[in-house]
């Protein structure tokens, strides 16, 4: 009886210490001291550092309303990738974000891609499914009728019918205001539980479209998150869906006002220099 109830003391003392350290991550995000830049048409660029999950997190966010901007899916692969602030420029975006994953050899994606309703990729590599569950849609010419949905991997078709552009992407990380995040298995924990530098992409009811990107791989600047960590910070945001798109070295967000927001890690130094060549961009005009 005694070791019954030792156990249950242990249990519920874990339960508490996970509540209290949740409800101190949430207060650290509201109390942050968030840089705001206006980007016109209320859209607003953020940035803070904060203490957060027990380590330094450096946080960059875009919020801006679908309906007064374009959003499109921009494919550049092979020889034509390059880094995300460049691949913006030249198509004269206003701001812009690393899109989903890729052969770092030989810049092709990956994962299913749809641009002006042409299909690029018609599939997702198999060695993909343990972290792509999911798609973005840009259902319209204009983007201005974005969905986040699960999707079954061997039938993009089925999901994406009439879609003008779409590219797959994971884990999905929220779902209509709830948290979905799969747990990692011993083949994707270093993926799934382990700090990296994340990018997302998600919605809200209210109309509003999200680029997050949390910086990573740099100690006592940024310690990256795990997967549930990023939906942590997606929920604290107010996103109703979001997806996570490809991390790591590829992370990067960028404003045509402010140049490189975010701290690229590909050079392994925190200044906003270390961007990684990439295929695809999440580009807002």
């Amino acid at each position: 009886m005694k070791k019954l109830l030792a156990v249950v003391i242990f249990i519920c003392g874990l339960c508490s210490g996970a509540h209290a350290q949740e409800a101190a991550d949430s207060a650290a995000f509201a109390d942050a001291d968030w840089t705001v830049e206006e980007l016109g048409k209320g859209a607003v660029a953020k940035y803070a550092q904060m203490s957060m999950f027990g380590a330094v997190q450096s946080i960059c966010v875009i919020k801006y309303p679908a309906s007064r901007y374009e959003t499109k899916l921009i494919y550049s692969p092979g020889e034509d990738a390059d880094i995300t602030s460049r691949l913006a420029e030249d198509a004269g975006a206003d701001f812009a974000m690393n899109a989903s994953y890729f052969n770092v050899k030989t810049h092709y994606s990956t994962v299913y891609c749809k641009v002006g309703g042409e299909v690029l990729y018609s599939m997702t590599n198999p060695r993909e499914a343990y972290r792509v569950n999911g798609i973005i849609g840009l259902k319209d010419r204009k983007g201005r009728k974005i969905t986040i949905e699960a999707c079954d991997t061997s039938d993009y078709s089925a999901t994406t019918g009439k879609w003008y552009s779409a590219i797959a992407a994971g884990p999905v990380l929220m779902k209509d205001g709830d948290m979905v995040v799969p747990r990692g298995t011993d083949n994707s924990s270093q993926f799934h539980d382990k700090r990296h530098p994340r990018s997302v992409m998600g919605i809200d009811e209210d109309g509003w479209v999200y680029l997050v990107v949390i910086d990573g791989r740099s100690a006592g600047n940024a310690a990256g998150t795990t997967i549930y960590e990023t939906a942590c910070i997606c929920r604290l945001l107010g996103m109703s869906d979001a997806i996570n798109l490809d991390g790591g070295g590829s992370s990067v967000l960028w404003t045509e006002d402010t140049g490189v927001l975010s701290h690229p890690s590909d050079n392994k130094i925190f200044d906003h220099e270390g961007e990684r060549v990439v295929p695809s961009i999440i580009a807002v005009f």
